[in-house]
């Protein structure tokens, strides 16, 4: 009758180890309306969401509203919902406000710091995408393109497709693939668009590339081992405590219904 307190401390085990896996990986799916994930990352990524700050990993899903930051050396490439690819460079600060798929209603807020936007064709009627900032707005029906809010200045270099690029006051121009147009504070109209430099196309992409060799690709525990990892490890620890009791218990029985049954060899 020893078999059933072994068990009950079999089970308080695994219920602690359950309990000790990193709130992150538990928190994968949790509430709220979830606009994609991170996809690929260098150190110093935080998501802000309401009064919590976490330490963005890979796969750590991005909510509605959600804040996310990057270090000096930080970067994020983040896999929206609908296929859209943001590359968050670094000191960069992008909410990402509405993200609804279905509806293809996007709308990021970039405080300071740059981003490229790889955005899916919207195709449904009065479907936006959208990239606001504290002096103008970037809207598009489905491109490629580089924004960068840093001193002031905003700049947007497209590489594929139209940007409809728009001061706060409502001043707008069109930017087409291969052009760059710049707004110079919050009540200068965009400048008309020109061919950028190679010095701008190649800060654009190097303060925004998050490269494959440099991402962080395990969600770890606060001692570098994964929390599932722990979790199987001490399971198939613990496994020989449940079956090896059972397997006795098993052959006890057999042993009564031979000598029940009379065979030569009981004692």
């Amino acid at each position: 009758m020893r078999l059933y307190p072994r068990m009950a401390q079999v089970v308080a085990l695994l219920v602690s180890l359950t309990m000790a896996i990193p709130p992150d990986v538990a928190a994968q799916g949790a509430s709220g309306q979830t606009a994609g994930q991170i996809a690929r990352m260098l150190p110093s990524v935080r998501i802000d969401r309401g009064v919590k700050s976490i330490k963005a990993l890979m796969q750590t899903p991005v909510e509605w509203q959600d804040l996310v930051e990057t270090g000096k050396n930080g970067r994020a490439r983040i896999t929206l919902n609908d296929g859209s690819v943001l590359n968050v460079g670094s000191d960069s600060q992008l909410r990402i406000v509405q993200h609804d798929a279905g509806a293809q209603q996007t709308q990021l807020d970039l405080a300071f710091g740059r981003v490229r936007s790889q955005a899916v064709r919207v195709a449904r009627p009065g479907g936006k995408y959208e990239v606001k900032t504290p002096v103008g707005v970037a809207g598009v029906v489905g491109t490629d393109f580089y924004l960068a809010y840093v001193n002031g200045i905003l700049t947007l270099i497209v590489y594929e497709g139209q940007v409809n690029f728009c001061n706060l006051a409502g001043q707008c121009v069109m930017v087409a693939a291969g052009l760059l147009s710049l707004i110079r504070g919050a009540n200068t109209a965009p400048e008309q668009p020109t061919s950028p430099t190679s010095s701008q196309l190649t800060e654009a992409g190097e303060t925004t590339d998050v490269p494959d060799s440099q991402a962080q690709g395990q969600r770890t525990s606060p001692s570098g081992i994964n929390g599932w990892t722990i979790f199987f490890v001490m399971l198939g620890i613990a496994a020989p405590a449940i079956a090896v009791p059972l397997a006795r218990r098993g052959g006890s029985s057999r042993s009564v219904g031979q000598c029940q049954s009379g065979t030569p060899t009981c004692g």
